[in-house]
């Protein structure tokens, strides 16, 4: 994924510079010296300013991801969490739905353990309901914050 990111990035920087050096080379530009330094006080600013918005946002996103805890990978909707229950500050009891069957297991920090398997399936709301995507989950969130 990092890959395909990489690559769009470095054909668009090709794609940006050759149009930039396309209209400096059809405008007859004469040659222009450097009256202030390029490593001023302001532009190290803006590019601080501008690093710190951009972790900001990382860490935002970071924090409104896990703050929902909606968001797991399943392979194949074969695997799904349909609950969870934290036992503890490092331990956690997890009901899961592997095809047809539910298991019960108990998670801690050093080991998954299998507490018990279900005979009969719990009915959930989760279990009825489509995969929430990532615009469903986000039209939830705002709901929730104009009502509080």
């Amino acid at each position: 994924m990092i890959v395909i990111y990489r690559t769009t990035f470095v054909w668009l920087l090709m794609i940006f510079s050759s149009l930039s050096f396309a209209a400096e080379s059809s405008e007859n530009v004469t040659a222009k010296t450097l009256t202030t330094t390029p490593l001023s006080s302001t532009a190290l600013v803006e590019t601080l300013l501008g690093l710190l918005l951009v972790l900001a946002i990382i860490v935002i996103l970071a924090w409104l991801i896990k703050r929902t805890n909606r968001f797991h990978a399943t392979a194949n909707g074969e695997m799904k969490i349909i609950a969870g229950l934290s036992l503890g500050p490092r331990e956690r009891a997890v009901l899961l739905q592997v095809g047809e069957q539910q298991i019960l297991v108990g998670v801690t920090a050093q080991q998954v353990q299998t507490l018990h398997i279900l005979d009969t399936p719990i009915k959930t709301e989760q279990t009825t309901l489509k995969p929430i995507d990532f615009a469903d989950k986000f039209q939830q969130i705002l709901r929730q914050r104009k009502k509080s």
